[in-house]
């Protein structure tokens, strides 16, 4: 009995104890800090891409090396962009019209791929985002001097342009022709009857449906009944112009570039272009 008492004494000082004692703190092996700890001000952002926020590994996998280091990443993304995109997206745009950073798989091009202080996570206001490409139209209506369609001033572009893709030709959400003359109903002026009272269109004399008026006199109407209607490019830009009532400085007609000589006036106003003499209306 003694000499097993013995025995179990050596182990007990030869053998480090594996267990632990009440109350003795434990060491564990380092854990992986969480990607947020570096990467937080991906995701704190008032709009918050939904797999982002469920855990990144939705979209990205670990390569194998140190994470960080100075000549790896350590991540890569699980597929290319577009392709991984439509992992949760319809793929791609089925409509006539496609935008082309869409047709180009571009998203990133107009959108946060973690998070954004905008709608739709924007990486811009919708309307400066448009006018960042389109340059054309971004001369017609920035600058003080310039008075702008309120389509765009109150909502956006989005509120004529579809923003991936649309049957209408320029992304429109609605009809409105290319040609300049064709027939004057309004289903071939869908686009501007979103807003604008057909009335503008149908009434041959009116007292509310338009300011341009000789009277009750329709002039919108004068311009536009029948089947070789005008049009309404032939006299207004859609986007801007330093004239009211976005009416054009001139207009081309083949190599001719025709001056309106529009005067707008408090009641009323004149016009002299090339194809009749100085004519004026009074409302």
């Amino acid at each position: 009995m003694i000499q097993l008492l013995i025995i179990d004494l050596f182990l007990c000082i030869v053998v480090p104890f594996q267990g632990s004692f009440p109350g003795e703190a434990v060491a564990f092996e380092e854990e992986t800090p969480d990607c947020i700890e570096c990467h937080g001000d991906l995701v704190e952002r008032m709009v918050l891409h939904e797999p982002a926020g469920d855990a990144c590994e939705n979209c990205h996998e670990s390569t194998g090396a140190n994470h960080p280091s100075g000549d790896s990443l350590g991540f890569r993304l699980m597929d290319r962009i577009p392709a991984l995109c439509f992992y949760c997206h319809e793929e791609g745009n089925t409509q006539a019209h496609g935008h082309r950073p869409v047709e180009e798989g571009n998203c990133l091009a107009c959108h946060e791929a973690h998070g954004s202080s905008l709608p739709s996570l924007l990486i811009k206001e919708d309307k400066e985002l448009c006018l960042d490409c389109h340059e054309a139209i971004a001369r017609l209506v920035r600058g003080s001097h310039r008075v702008v369609h309120t389509a765009i001033t109150d909502l956006g572009c989005t509120t004529c342009h579809q923003a991936h893709g649309s049957e209408y030709r320029a992304l429109l959400v609605d009809a409105y022709p290319a040609e300049n003359y064709l027939p004057a109903s309004s289903e071939n002026f869908g686009l501007c009857f979103l807003c604008h009272d057909a009335g503008i269109l149908e009434e041959e004399e009116t007292d509310w449906a338009t300011g341009f008026r000789n009277g009750n006199q329709n002039l919108h109407w004068i311009h536009i009944n029948g089947n070789k209607g005008r049009n309404c490019r032939m006299c207004h830009n859609i986007h801007g112009s330093p004239l009211s009532y976005l009416v054009e400085e001139r207009v081309g007609f083949g190599n001719w570039e025709m001056n309106l000589n529009f005067v707008p006036e408090e009641q009323g106003g004149s016009c002299l272009p090339g194809c009749h003499g100085k004519l004026s209306y009074h409302r």
